[in-house]
């Protein structure tokens, strides 16, 4: 993210920009004198933004634009009767580079004005001050993909799929995701109201006092559960497979003895087994570190049953995702794919020679949700589909798409998708997520069914 051509997971328009000035400059040759381009509107710097896109740049005709522009200015009459101060030129081009972007139809790829830009590049140094969640995009309107963890957010109860309709009392309907985050954060001790429609509740209103975040990267907790050990039949067997006679003395008593009771009461053995979770909360540079030095810990523990927890992580670095993958695939084998630009140009990127394991893996659960997006749906995708690992939970959010930060200028910015991400056997990430080989119900009274879930998994496999 330092770069300003970093892959992140995130979303915006291209060449849009490009396409824009290059209009103006085909305006300027096209219009009469008193239809051109306004004095105070020009270029004033050529580079590779500027040049020509496409060999059919020229049979852009940008004339209706400025024709609109110049009868606006002098035609419009502002509502009211009082005298209201005019748009300046600069907010009116930032304008209609935004209308130019939202025809795109892509939720994540955004114009940045001045202190959008400025606040986004601020949030991509591993810490930031708000409320501490992540936002995106859902059926058209805005969401909470996943609050991190120990955050304000999470703390005043938001959980993943959150409905976000107002910022202190401002709606956010129409508004990009980025436009909403600027509203939502803030210097820390301050306080932001939002109006959280949860899943088939009322609307509410949420106060949240904005703290420092800081992104944590990896945590890990060792769970004792109670399995089978033996399974055996009911009736006149043993748990150590020894027929048991009808009655003490021999004969045909006509009662079923204590042992059969015993053994329909409790038809197997049970032993505790410890089951190693990994929590992985972001795909960030740091990540991999972390998790290599978890699986080690894994490694020395003893346990042969890994649960990865991706509940709730929104993603990061695709380099992380293909990274951690390594460590649980052969050299070579398929991450992910990318699809990239207009001309869905493919790049496949391969999993590294890492493993820890010496070819013997352990048994592997993932843990997923709604709040599971980008760079964890490529890692739960590819090790589903490898056959390494079970996934267990609920279909993840569908964050399917890579986009670039591009500087206009500088202190302005463009969040473009270049990329579609699709699982190793070619399913789109973005066409719904990803769904579980085990669907978790999400009513059972269990403190953690997603955890009772994968220990079943794990044990049965």
């Amino acid at each position: 993210m330092d770069s300003s051509k970093a892959s992140i997971l995130g979303a915006s328009v291209v060449f849009v920009v490009a396409a824009f000035v290059m209009g103006v400059q085909v305006g300027e040759r096209r219009v009469v004198p008193t239809d051109g381009v306004p004095r105070d509107l020009v270029n004033t710097e050529g580079d590779i933004l500027t040049a020509q896109v496409g060999a059919n740049t020229d049979a852009f005709d940008f004339t209706p634009y400025w024709r609109v522009w110049n009868t606006l200015e002098r035609k419009f009459a502002p509502y009211g009767t009082t005298t209201a101060v005019a748009m300046d030129p600069e907010s009116r081009v930032y304008s209609s580079i935004e209308g130019l972007v939202n025809s795109y139809g892509d939720p994540y790829t955004v114009f940045m004005r001045p202190q959008v830009a400025e606040n986004f590049k601020i949030s991509t140094k591993g810490s930031l001050e708000g409320i501490g969640a992540v936002i995106g995009e859902y059926q058209g309107g805005l969401v909470v993909v996943s609050p991190l963890v120990d955050s304000p957010a999470e703390k005043a109860g938001l959980v993943s799929g959150d409905k976000i309709l107002k910022v202190d009392d401002v709606t956010t309907e129409g508004e990009t995701v980025d436009q909403a985050v600027d509203r939502i954060r803030g210097e820390r001790g301050t306080e932001v109201k939002l109006l959280i429609q949860s899943v088939d509740e009322e609307p509410r209103d949420v106060y949240i006092t904005r703290g420092t975040i800081e992104i944590p990267s990896t945590a890990h907790t060792v769970v004792a559960k109670e399995v089978p050990k033996v399974a055996v039949s009911t009736g006149d067997t043993e748990p150590d497979g020894k027929v048991e006679s009808a009655s003490s003395d021999g004969g045909d008593s006509g009662e079923e003895s204590s042992s059969a009771k015993v053994s329909e009461d409790k038809p197997f053995e049970t032993e505790v087994k410890d089951f190693y979770v990994l929590q992985l909360f972001s795909f960030s540079q740091t990540s991999i570190n972390a998790f290599q030095r978890e699986l080690e810990d894994f490694k020395e523990s003893g346990s042969d049953s890994l649960i990865i927890d991706l509940r709730g992580n929104p993603g990061g670095y695709i380099e992380s995702a293909v990274q951690i993958a390594s460590w649980f695939l052969h050299d070579g084998d398929v991450v992910v794919r990318e699809y990239h630009g207009p001309e869905k140009r493919e790049v496949v990127h391969y999993a590294q020679n890492r493993n820890l394991f010496d070819d013997e893996l352990p048994k592997v659960a993932v843990l997923v949700n709604k709040g599971s997006a980008s760079a964890a749906e490529i890692l739960a995708g590819a090790l589903q589909e490898h056959g390494v690992a079970t996934i267990v939970g609920t279909n993840t959010f569908g964050k399917g798409s890579v986009q670039e930060l591009v500087n206009i200028t500088d202190n302005l910015a463009l969040k473009v998708t270049v990329a579609r991400w699709y699982t190793p056997n070619g399913i789109s990430i973005s066409q719904g997520g990803l769904t579980p080989d085990v669907q978790v119900d999400t009513n059972a009274t269990s403190s953690d069914p997603w955890i009772d879930a994968a220990v079943e998994a794990l044990t049965t496999s």
